[in-house]
């Protein structure tokens, strides 16, 4: 900024103070967008008519707008020796002039450039659609800190995990400590771990990205255990598997009793079993309830049957993901109220699963069934656009439990292969 003649203690007299904040606001932006011309000021003050007329020398005027030429303003300021003109003026007063657009566009195109440049590493480990997103989003440069070197290297962190998943198992301290030398590094509320987690959830189906349900359902998508994953668990029953050892003979024996088996997300991700479901039914209830019922009276003659035990955790997707892997054909039944209906929408965007008995006509049958009262924000369902009216219509919740006869003579039928 030029010091030559300015008289700063009078330019504060003539055009500072917070009552003039206003008037010398207007004058940056308009020397700004080029400096010419004329400004009006709509809704002057007394206070900002007088420092106007009293810095062209002008007679006082009558009327709510001010209207000052930007040439003669600067010419007056250097004519009584107060400022080289109105630039260095204001410049002065409140600080160099910078074009907040330009600057956005220059730090825009700054971050783009810097992203650009791992694009080819990226496409490499088929996550360049994350990338895109970042650019579109901005996350890295918030998660940054407006940083472009702190930017790089979350960014070159984040490609090194990537680089190492899936795994079969690992525990995410192990991984952080493998990749990064921090066993931390991973953990929730570090920025590469938000940003690896992004580069996950775009990988559930397709590069689309949906929503997840947790955390620890992100990590398990590609074989990361939070801790030891023993709690996160997910019940079945007569699931076939291939022959094998280990995991598998005992899913083996469990499935000869007919006996309920609980599977814990680590033994899913560490041993991960051979399930022989290829065009095969396998039948996912929501109420644990059904599952038992199942056991009990139907024994071997039951059909494979998956329980999510409510809104499904980090083992129930991942054990519905190795068998739609594997090849089979998934069905889903939950309860008839707006949180079931939430629950099968989410699960029949994930996979390829059919809606078993969940229609509106489904509903309509079990009229002479009560129910409690429907409560909560009503949703539609995916699969069915009659559902919700016929819900709201009649105004009782229909729960699992209530149809066991029915989905008990779905599930006897076993082994059933799809056409």
């Amino acid at each position: 900024m030029s010091c030559i003649n300015l008289d700063l203690p009078r330019l504060q007299r003539l055009l500072g103070g917070p009552e003039l904040a206003r008037l010398r606001q207007r004058l940056r932006g308009k020397l700004l967008r080029g400096g010419g011309g004329r400004l009006t000021l709509s809704q002057a003050s007394d206070l900002e008519r007088a420092a106007v007329e009293r810095l062209v020398g002008r007679p006082p005027r009558q009327g709510k707008s001010l209207s000052v030429d930007l040439e003669a303003l600067s010419h007056a300021l250097a004519r009584a020796g107060v400022s080289g003109d109105l630039r260095v003026a204001l410049e002065a007063l409140d600080g160099p002039l910078v074009d907040a657009q330009a600057h956005r566009e220059a730090a825009r195109q700054r971050w783009g450039e810097l992203l650009d440049a791992y694009y080819p590493d990226a496409d490499r480990l088929g996550v360049s659609d994350w990338l895109e997103d970042l650019r579109r989003g901005g996350q890295l440069k918030r998660l940054a800190g407006g940083d472009e070197a702190q930017g790089r290297r979350l960014l070159e962190q984040a490609l090194v995990v990537l680089a190492r998943l899936p795994v079969q198992g690992m525990t995410l301290s192990t991984l952080a400590a493998e990749c990064l030398g921090d066993a931390h590094a991973l953990d929730a509320g570090r920025p590469v771990s938000a940003l690896v987690r992004r580069a996950l959830a775009r990988h559930w189906r397709g590069g689309v990205a949906l929503a997840i349900p947790d955390e620890r359902s992100t990590w398990a998508h590609a074989g990361v255990l939070l801790g030891g994953d023993i709690t996160s668990a997910v019940l079945t029953l007569r699931v076939p598997v291939r022959g094998g050892d280990g995991l598998e003979m005992a899913l083996s024996g469990y499935q000869r009793l007919a006996e309920p088996t609980w599977l814990t997300l680590r033994q899913l991700l560490r041993h991960p079993p051979r399930w022989d479901v290829q065009g095969r039914d396998v039948f996912v209830c929501e109420n644990p309830a059904v599952l038992a019922e199942a056991a009990e009276r139907l024994r071997t003659d039951a059909a494979p049957l998956v329980a999510t035990w409510g809104r499904p955790g980090a083992a129930v997707l991942t054990l519905l993901e190795q068998l739609e892997a594997a090849g089979a054909a998934l069905r889903y039944h939950g309860d008839f109220d707006w949180p079931g209906i939430s629950i099968a929408n989410a699960l029949l965007s994930r996979f390829a699963m059919r809606p078993w008995r969940m229609a509106a006509k489904d509903l309509e049958g079990c009229a002479h069934l009560a129910g409690k009262l429907l409560e909560g924000k009503p949703i539609e369902a995916l699969w069915d656009p009659c559902l919700r009216a016929t819900m709201e219509q009649r105004g009782q919740a229909l729960h699992e439990e209530q149809l066991i006869e029915t989905l008990l003579g779905d599930l006897r039928q076993h082994d059933r292969v799809t056409g």
